[in-house]
């Protein structure tokens, strides 16, 4: 099932998605006879498997570009609970302090949740693809270019999704007839180290994809809109996925493919502050029927809550006052919400308006990865590669640009303990609120005992379940476990 949070508007429409790009066109029959009534604004999938022309694939493209949007801010709200990064305080839905942070999971309910989107936005790239070996009107570089973005997208759909599920694992061979036997899971590995393979076929694509894109690049890709530079916002996602595994399945090999990774990705220290910022971002709009940004929110509302221990565990800069991160992205409310023995003061208001965060901005974008990230992810692989020196520089960086603060403690006579609990300082102020970091992060390195637990019987969970459907169709009982 695809899980819809209160006050989350459908993220499945963006920008030109009025020109009917999303590939799933229909095809309707008059009752009173045989006339075949075609929606003329979108592509069915026989026009895409029937020699499709120029128009009709940049129309499909820029569905895939709006199926991007599938469940970012179900997953954001939903790993910031899993990881204590904050809680939903309104009181309508029992699930939010209850089933997710308390259990038992229910392969029904949010625990089933972001699986659904992502499988979806896979068959319309599998369509896609195919598509592009009968399309007309299109250079062989184009081509390439077009694989090498689609590529991309299916490879991080992938990745997100075995990061939901974890050691349970995820069906990889989905493109099937509907007829068909439902794919076999594979395991955890396995579906991370396809998705690398995937990301590098795309970056090979896009290397030979000439220097335009035949479809229109959407907002939130300035600076990464031609083949050239969306291959290093591929190489930023691929370091990102090795760092993954490395982390998460002990893939030793993948540290030093990270780093060549990297180093082809859009990674910079020139510029900063101001450069931190500088990546691709989900754009969210306030205009009627586009998609709205599924976090900002009034000061006045009660959903969502920053976890105390984030306000109380930031460090302090030279003048006494707390990092930057915390005090640029959180505000105090004034007031104290309690609800279900949990308690929030301050909100995340990172996504507000400029200068007046009790307002939300319903256009503010979210960064999908960007160059503050990298950096952190540099620290990571160079600490894994024999560059001590270089990842201690590179934590000093980001705490004085992003965070105001002194040097951190570490050196690189350090531990790997000390260290982990440096980055991950780092990373959670950093990247709070965008991606589910504490919960995701704590997973990786065997911290999930550290996060908080503010009631007894509350558990902090180590993955997302495998949602009933998939049970039901495997013959299985639920909850199953498919491997």
């Amino acid at each position: 099932m695809t899980t819809t949070l209160p006050n989350t508007r459908p993220i499945m429409r963006m920008r030109l998605a009025r020109t009917g790009a999303l590939l799933l066109g229909f095809s309707a029959v008059a009752s009173c006879g045989d006339l075949d009534i075609v929606n003329t604004n979108a592509p069915t999938v026989e026009t895409l498997t029937n020699a499709p022309g120029r128009l009709v694939l940049a129309r499909a493209a820029t569905g895939i570009f709006s199926q991007t949007y599938s469940d970012v801010g179900t997953e954001i709200q939903f790993y910031a609970l899993y990881g204590r990064e904050g809680y939903n305080l309104l009181g309508n839905d029992p699930r939010e302090t209850g089933e997710q942070i308390r259990g038992p999971a229910d392969p029904t309910g949010r625990q089933s949740g972001i699986w659904t989107g992502p499988y979806s936005a896979i068959r319309t790239i599998n369509v896609y693809l195919s598509a592009l070996g009968s399309g007309t009107g299109l250079s062989d570089a184009e081509k390439r270019a077009s694989a090498g973005f689609a590529k991309t997208m299916k490879a991080w759909h992938l990745h997100r999704l075995a990061v939901r599920t974890g050691q349970l694992g995820i069906p990889i061979d989905v493109d099937r007839a509907i007829d068909a036997e439902p794919a076999p899971f594979v395991s955890f590995s396995a579906a991370m180290e396809v998705a690398s393979a995937l990301m590098d076929e795309a970056f090979a694509d896009l290397q030979a994809g000439g220097t335009a894109f035949p479809f229109t690049v959407p907002p939130g890709y300035t600076g990464f809109s031609t083949p050239a530079t969306f291959a290093q916002f591929n190489r930023a996602l691929a370091a990102k996925i090795l760092v993954h595994r490395a982390t998460f399945v002990n893939c030793s090999a993948c540290w030093a493919q990270a780093s060549t990774a990297l180093n082809a990705s859009f990674v910079t220290d020139a510029g900063l502050p101001g450069n931190l910022s500088r990546g691709v971002n989900y754009a969210y709009s306030a205009a009627a029927n586009e998609p709205a940004n599924p976090v900002s929110e009034p000061l006045a509302n009660n959903r969502l809550w920053v976890h105390p221990s984030i306000v109380t565990g930031a460090q302090l800069k030279a003048d006494g006052q707390p990092d930057n991160r915390l005090t640029s992205k959180v505000t105090n409310a004034g007031r104290v919400q309690r609800l279900e023995n949990l308690t929030g003061t301050h909100k995340p208001t990172m996504f507000n308006t400029v200068g007046n965060p009790a307002t939300a901005n319903l256009g503010a974008p979210i960064p999908w990865i960007n160059n503050e990230e990298l950096l952190l992810l540099r620290a990571e692989i160079r600490w894994n590669t024999s560059n001590r020196t270089g990842a201690v520089s590179d934590i000093n960086l980001i705490r004085a640009q992003a965070g105001g603060l002194p040097a951190a403690s570490i050196t690189e006579a350090s531990s790997n303990d000390a260290f982990v609990t440096e980055l991950l300082y780092n990373r959670l102020y950093s990247l709070m609120w965008q991606q589910g970091t504490r919960w995701i992060d704590a997973r990786r390195y065997n911290r999930l005992g550290t996060l908080p637990i503010d009631r007894t019987g509350d558990t902090v969970f180590p993955n997302m379940i495998i949602p009933a459907s998939e049970c039901d169709a495997r013959g299985l009982t639920s909850p199953c476990t498919p491997l």
